[in-house]
């Protein structure tokens, strides 16, 4: 019977984080990056636009969709002015640090616009309705994607290109359109030919490079090395201890979205979608020869009794046990990290801004879904 699988007990989140720092909210940072907006719009609306009647209205009409809160949801890119101000930077750059935000935020458009189309879905992740519907133009709206990759060259072209961060921006914001195309590749549903048999596909690495491409990239090292570039600190070094910290990060807020999604908001679906999460790349390499068997059978059905079954073979393995306690081990590892980490030259990176960056991913309204959990 499958009476016995219970949903695990609502058990608070490990927040261990040092005097649980954060940054404030609606502080004037905050207020200018917001305000920045109309003047992004109209700029990037008439560049693209030019001098063809209806392209720019049409434009701002894209934008506007596609970069409202209520569509991308959280706004990452303002962790690039929030960085900049962390690591001292100069307060006449500032104006710089918000453009660089709203590169972050343009990125995340297009790669949502590339999804929905990809996956055409009706509803936005924030149930709204997707672009491509909305505008009525189907798999032709991947052209604003487009777009809206293009407009992130003319946003850094207008305002960084005589400052000396702009080439190092430039490549930075290359790297993030390689990890969104790498996120679609790595994706198993847009990806079959790519499963394998005995749930191979499902392994450590797979994993791990999905969570870097579609969560720990866009929305955390990206800001944050704009920031460090827009400081002056272009040192290897300093970006590769940055990143090290982000990718625990990243990695440890997906093994617990993870787990949300099946102990605690089981609508996710994440089994019946046949997801590459951390519970079945633990249970493929915990289970025994029977239940991985079942797990060959059931995984990626929608039927309720797969559903169901995977998840009493994840209560088998304890996996529901076992990840809260992971979490909690790996935070404490990524704060020691922190308190270890070298000041590199008179300015170097700041503990503060990973202290508080840990304490916003570790609150319950960070939420950033790799691109194939959707409804």
């Amino acid at each position: 019977s499958h009476s016995s699988v219970q949903e695990a007990p609502n058990q608070a989140k490990p927040i261990t984080v040092k005097n649980n720092l954060k940054f404030s909210r609606y502080d004037p940072l905050e207020r200018d990056f917001r305000h920045f907006y109309p003047d992004l719009i109209h700029l990037l609306s008439r560049e693209i636009g030019g001098s063809t009647p209806g392209l720019s209205n049409q434009f701002t009409k894209v934008l506007t969709h596609n970069l409202s809160e209520a569509v991308i949801g959280k706004r990452y890119g303002l962790m690039v002015p929030r960085s900049f101000k962390e690591l001292g930077g100069e307060s006449s750059l500032s104006e710089l640090a918000t453009v660089l935000g709203w590169a972050v935020e343009l990125t995340r458009a297009s790669a949502n616009i590339t999804a929905e189309v990809s996956q055409d879905r009706t509803m936005s992740r924030n149930g709204q309705p997707t672009w491509h519907r909305k505008s009525m133009l189907g798999p032709a709206a991947v052209n604003h994607a487009q777009m809206i990759n293009y407009s992130v060259f003319i946003l850094l072209q207008k305002y960084l290109q005589h400052h000396e961060s702009y080439s190092y921006c430039l490549q930075e914001v290359i790297e993030a359109f390689s990890h969104q195309t790498r996120g679609f590749c790595l994706d198993l549903s847009f990806n079959p030919e790519q499963q394998q048999p005995l749930l191979h596909s499902y392994d450590i690495a797979r994993y791990k490079s999905i969570v870097y491409s579609t969560r720990t990239f866009p929305t955390l090292v990206f800001p944050v090395s704009l920031a460090l570039h827009l400081s002056g600190l272009h040192q290897e070094a300093v970006h590769d201890q940055a990143k090290r910290i982000l990718t625990d990060i990243g990695f440890f807020s997906q093994v617990q979205q993870d787990y949300d999604n099946c102990f605690r908001d089981p609508k996710e679906g994440d089994i019946a979608k046949g997801r590459v999460t951390w519970l079945i790349v633990l249970a493929r390499q915990r289970a025994s020869q029977a239940q991985l068997q079942e797990l060959i059978d059931c995984y990626g059905r929608q039927e309720e009794e797969c559903v169901q079954r995977v998840k009493q073979i994840y209560y088998e393995l304890k996996i529901n046990k076992n990840i809260p306690m992971y979490i909690e081990e790996k935070i404490g590892d990524i704060e020691r990290a922190i308190q270890q980490m070298a000041k590199v030259d008179k300015q170097g990176l700041s503990q503060s801004l990973f202290f508080k960056i840990l304490g916003e991913v570790s609150s319950d309204s960070y939420t950033f879904l790799q691109t194939s959990s959707w409804d």
